[in-house]
Formats: C-alpha cells, structure tokens, sequence
C-alpha cells in the first residue's frame, strides 16, 4: 500500500506502566482483542484488493512470458469471462486498470510504423457521444436507473510502486493518437499500472506472442475505437517486426498486416453496428432530405463476416454509433426509431436500447456459426468517453493527468449491462464446445478510471500553435498510445492463452 493508505495497529502507549498490574493485563487483553478483530475484519480487503501503482522509467522490469504458466493457474485475469459452465455468471471488473511503458518505449513508439486515422472517421465517431443528463430520450430504461460511482468505490487502494513499462509505440505521421508527438506536455499516463485482484497481468511478450501465432490470424471488427486497440497492438507486434501493410482501403478504414516471418496476419474491418446497415434518405416536414442507417438488428454485416473465414481469433465491438438517430429493422420489417423527430417513415420512438441488445444477442448467438469460421470469438465491452464540462460540441474536455475523478454513467452502466447480460443469456444456452469458442473481454470499468488517458487537443498537431486557424477539436473518446487501451490488449492475448498456445 502507499503510504497515505498505510493502516498503523500501535501497541500500548509507555504510561501504562503507572497502571495497576491487573488493569494492565485488562487494558493489554483488551487492545489484543481489539488488534484480532481488525485483522481479521481487513483480511480479507488485503487480499482481495486491487490497485494502480506508478511506475518509473528508470525501473527495470523482470521477463513475464504468459506462454510457460501452467495452463489454469491463478495468473489468469478472472474478468475476462470466459464461461466453460453455464452456472458461471459475468463478474465485471469492478474499476481494476492499468498503464505502463519504458525507457525504450518513447525512443521506439517513434520509429515503428501504425496505420493512419482520418480526421473524418475520429470527428464522426466523436459526435457520437452523447451527454449523459439526455439518458432517458436515448431510450434508457426509466425503471431500472444506475447511480452514478466513483473511483473510490470501484478501488480500494492506489499505490505507487515501481516497475518496468508496456512496450508500445504510436509513429504515424497525421497519427489523433501520438499524443506525445502532437504535444502533450505531460507523461504520466504512460507509466499507471494496473494490478489485478489476486493474480498478475504480464504484458505482451511481442515475439513470443507471434511465435504462438504463426501461420495463424486474428481480424477485429467495429468502429474507430476497435482501430484504435488494433492500432496498439500492431505498434507492439512491430517492436519484433516491421509487418508488410497488405491492403489499405481507399478511405483508410480497412487494413491487413502481415508479419512475414511468423505468417500472422492481423486485419481490421470498419463495421460501426456489426449489424446490416443502409443509408437511406429521409425527407424532414421542412422538404430537407438527409441520410439516415435503417439498421437491421438480427443481420450480422457481411463488411466482416464475408471476410472472416479461416480466422483464428476475431473480437468484436459496437457501442456509440448507436446513440445516433436510425430506424431499426428486424425479419426486414420496421421495429421503430430513435431521435424521429416528425420523420414521417418513424412511425413509432422506441429508442437504441431494445435494439441494442437484439443485435448484441444476434451477433453471440450466430457469430459462431459463420460459413468457414471456426475461430474464438471475442466480445470487447462497452469503452467510455470523459467529457467533462459539456459534451463534445459544447466545451467538453479531458484533462485530467491522473486516473480516476470521473463518475461513470448511467449511460455507460447500461450499455455494459445490455452487453454482459446478453453474453450470460447466450452463452447460457450453449454446449460445451460452442462456450470454449466466446470470450468477454471486460475493459468498461477499467477504461472508466483511465480519465487520463485521452487525446484532448492533442489529436492534432501542436494544437496551439499559430498555424492552427481554428480551435481545436477535442477527442474524449480515443486513447493516446502509448496509453490505457494497451492494457486491453494485454489481457486479450492473456485471456487466449489455452487457445493460441497448446500444453
């Protein structure tokens, strides 16, 4: 523990030798007493704590190779659920994170290569975001509100420590993410750790993690959030190895990687929903025509599962492109919309949260079963944003240098909630085999915590300088690498340790 978290047990004080003998012994029986029960009361808060620690750039770190432990030993992240049995329920992780990095790690996140963001993908993906006190027109639940929790409630202790940091790197030159690069004057957020409850999290050996891989694939699929993990773990992978970038989409939203001499292949899909979507345009009273997704909530999209067969291991992830107005469809016939607003074809206001969890039920139920796939798969969980002060468009910012600070939402907590649900609800229902195939990786309360870890300004470069003609956005939602979403890689090849090594 640290050291404004130490708890003191003093022994009696030195005047209680003026005490009579027997008061003595009753005053020595008594505080021993009293000494028992608060041991035994805090016991079992020592050992099950978790907690952040600093570490240093001068720290050194000893080899964590999750390759040669024991297969089911205590070193597995028991928040990655993973569930063999149907009686094993969702635990969330209950606020646990990390952020690490070394004193190689500034010098390499230069010089290793990472795939460009557009500023019209991070813009868009930020207007998403929605401000927490519109909950209830967004189609959340007034009978099942969630309060709001703090830090303090989802940890029980911070402490620093020192150790040895993540190896990551970030080099793109128009890269939102290089919050170094683009001037970021502070470093702190490169060097929090995570410490699990009752076990240790090793980072990512790069090389050893390729050769397990070889001759292997992993795709992710999703929205620029999914680009921006995908993005950290090809910078650690390219410590090892410079990969040959295989294809790159017009518009920068698809890209395969290939590491030659493992034969791994790592590829990204943009697919926003994971569901079946069409822009349509509406027309408004007014006569003005816009383009709307018509979404349909039970037809995975073919933009991925058209492009995942032979994989081994796929993860998946949808969240804020939902809060934007659409119609949603199920067996092709409308359901109702969100945000319609006198849209005539919007016959009926039923918000994103029923449809939601349709398409999150949709794609655990028959991701499974996709023509040519018998890979994992995994679902990453619901990532929040940090505005504070106002929403995105409204003077919102991020600047926080240290983890915690933020309450997490109502909206957040729902949106988790649908997720983890509806993974115990299909998972539930699964045969032995089809469960060893489905993971949930479990990064909402940890991400919550990570308040800063974010871009800010510094999704652009230099953001106050005189060249820049206009104010600069701010991004609440990315994260900077090197940064917090390395930790979500960390326990994502973790969690595959039974499935990409075999004992």
């Amino acid at each position: 523990m640290g050291r404004d978290q130490q708890i003191g047990i003093y022994d009696v004080e030195k005047s209680v030798g003026s005490i009579p003998g027997t008061e003595i012994r009753s005053l020595f029986n008594s505080r021993r007493l009293l000494t028992v029960v608060l041991f035994a009361a805090f016991l079992p808060v020592v050992i099950t704590s978790s907690f952040f620690y600093y570490t240093t750039p001068d720290a050194s770190t000893a080899a964590m190779l999750f390759f040669h432990k024991p297969k089911g030993g205590k070193n597995v992240p028991s928040f990655i659920s993973a569930t063999s049995s149907s009686n094993t329920g969702v635990e969330p992780s209950n606020g646990d994170t990390e952020i690490t990095t070394d004193t190689n790690q500034e010098e390499s996140s230069r010089n290793s290569p990472e795939p460009e963001a557009t500023d019209e993908d991070v813009e868009r993906t930020i207007e998403t975001s929605v401000d927490v006190e519109n909950s209830t027109s967004l189609g959340v639940n007034d009978s099942k509100p969630h309060e709001e929790t703090t830090l303090e409630e989802n940890t029980s202790s911070i402490v620093m420590k020192r150790q040895g940091p993540t190896n990551t790197a970030n080099s793109s030159k128009r890269g939102h993410q290089n919050c170094m690069k683009n001037g970021r004057p502070d470093t702190g957020f490169m060097y929090w750790k995570w410490q699990p409850q009752q076990c240790d999290l090793p980072r990512i050996d790069a090389q050893a993690f390729l050769i397990a891989m070889r001759n292997r694939s992993m795709t992710f699929a999703g929205d620029s959030i999914a680009r921006n993990q995908f993005q950290s773990l090809l910078c650690i992978l390219s410590q090892v190895e410079v990969p040959d970038h295989t294809y790159n989409a017009p518009d920068d939203r698809d890209n395969i990687y290939v590491f030659r001499t493992y034969d791994f292949t790592v590829a990204i899909y943009w697919s926003p929903y994971l569901v079946h979507v069409e822009d349509k345009d509406i027309t408004w009273p007014d006569n003005k025509t816009q383009s709307v997704a018509h979404i349909h909530v039970d037809k995975l999209d073919r933009a991925w599962t058209d492009r995942i067969s032979g994989v081994d291991i796929l993860q998946i992830s949808t969240g804020q492109w939902w809060f934007k107005r659409g119609l949603f469809l199920k067996g092709n016939k409308p359901m109702g919309g969100h945000i319609c607003d006198g849209w005539k074809e919007c016959e009926k206001e039923i918000g994103f949260a029923d449809p939601y969890r349709l398409a999150i039920h949709s794609l655990l139920k028959n991701s499974l079963s996709i023509p040519g796939y018998t890979g994992t798969t995994i679902l990453r969980s619901f990532a929040p944003d940090h505005f504070e002060g106002g929403a995105w468009d409204s003077g919102g910012r991020c600047v926080r240098t240290t983890p915690g600070g933020v309450s997490i939402s109502s909206l957040t907590n729902w949106m988790y909630e649908i997720q983890t649900e509806e993974f115990q609800n299909v998972t539930g229902a699964m045969s032995e085999s089809e469960k060893q195939r489905i993971k949930l990786l479990d990064i909402t309360n940890l991400a919550q915590i990570r308040a800063d870890g974010h871009p800010d300004v510094y999704m652009k470069f230099q953001p106050f300088s005189k060249e820049m003609k206009q104010p600069p956005q701010k991004d609440c939602l990315h994260w900077c690498l090197p940064g917090p979403i390395d930790t979500w890689n960390d326990l994502l090849v973790e969690s595959l340790h039974d499935k990409i090594h075999n004992y």
